[in-house]
């Protein structure tokens, strides 16, 4: 499956990851994800893979193109499922130093 700029531009938007988010996760400069976004930058493969891969790593899965449709993106988790892991998170108390090494 080839990773265009309109894939990337509407997996961030469905996983309501902004630029920012992106750019500090995948540690690609936040106008080059513009300009990729927009078409106008090429990112070369490393980084287009890599911004894929930061991409499913934040709950994004990517479709294949299949005789019944084209390419698509869903997410990880069911919205009842994020609610659940989110509610997991807020377990526990308050986070604390350990002494783990």
């Amino acid at each position: 499956m080839t990773f265009t700029p309109e894939l990337c531009h509407a997996a961030r938007i469905l996983a309501r990851i902004d630029r920012p988010t992106l750019s500090a996760e995948s540690g690609i400069a936040e106008d080059r994800i513009e300009g990729f976004e927009n078409g106008t930058a090429d990112l070369g493969d490393n980084s287009v893979e890599k911004l894929k891969m930061t991409l499913e790593a934040l709950g994004v899965i990517f479709l294949p193109e299949e005789k019944e449709g084209g390419v698509g993106i869903r997410l990880k988790f069911t919205g009842s499922e994020t609610r659940r892991i989110l509610n997991w998170e807020g377990e526990g108390g308050r986070v604390n130093q350990d002494d783990v090494v």
